[in-house]
């Protein structure tokens, strides 16, 4: 945004020219572009914009979605953006390199949907991994936990966050370890005898 790969004028220079090889543009299918203010995305858009045009490349308005994320305690309101005078659609949330991005600034979104990923994970792999004898008990517990707590160094957890994480660890834990609720082993026992911390 500073202006020094898309900095135009260079390309009409007859001398003293420096060249920078934009290989990344190639790949410019999928990108995130944040702003402070509405008028910040709408310079940055059209930069981006008369940028791609320039290599020949187009902005997809139909893939370009808006997520507007307003302060704690202001309502939300549309923004009315568009590129090449064309709407952009506003979104509530969408995912993006396996996380969930909302308009709340919470992770309760993102938690949400890692919970449903590793419970669909455990679905799929229930008869190769977790039904399978042949492999330990610390293996299982690490193919579900590395699908539940992807991307987490970025959540910033509530409290009703940590508990719907240890809740799911627990039912899935006691479905590994093939206890029973007749048993009444607490969650700390759960996890003592899956040697593990809580998530």
């Amino acid at each position: 945004m500073d202006g020094g790969l898309f900095n135009l004028a260079r390309f009409r220079a007859k001398s003293k020219t420096s060249t920078i090889t934009a290989h990344e543009l190639q790949f410019a299918d999928d990108n995130a572009t944040p702003a402070q203010t509405i008028d910040d995305f709408h310079r940055i858009a059209t930069i981006y914009n008369a940028s791609y045009q320039h290599f020949g490349m187009e902005v997809n308005t139909d893939k370009t979605k808006v997520l507007n994320q307003p302060p704690p305690g202001q309502t939300s309101s549309r923004t009315n953006v568009g590129i090449n005078r064309e709407h952009l659609d506003e979104l509530d949330y969408f995912p993006y390199l396996g996380s969930i991005l909302s308009k709340t600034p919470t992770c309760a979104k993102d938690i949400e949907n890692r919970i449903k990923a590793a419970h669909c994970a455990y679905g799929r792999l229930s008869h190769r991994v977790f039904n399978n004898h042949a492999i330990s008990i610390r293996t299982k517990i690490m193919v579900f936990l590395s699908t539940l707590l992807y991307a987490c160094e970025t959540w910033t957890l509530h409290r009703r966050d940590i508990k719907s994480l240890e809740s799911f660890q627990q039912r899935k834990l006691r479905q590994l370890l093939n206890t029973r609720w007749e048993m009444r082993l607490s969650n700390n026992e759960i996890l003592k005898r899956a040697r593990l911390p809580s998530v």
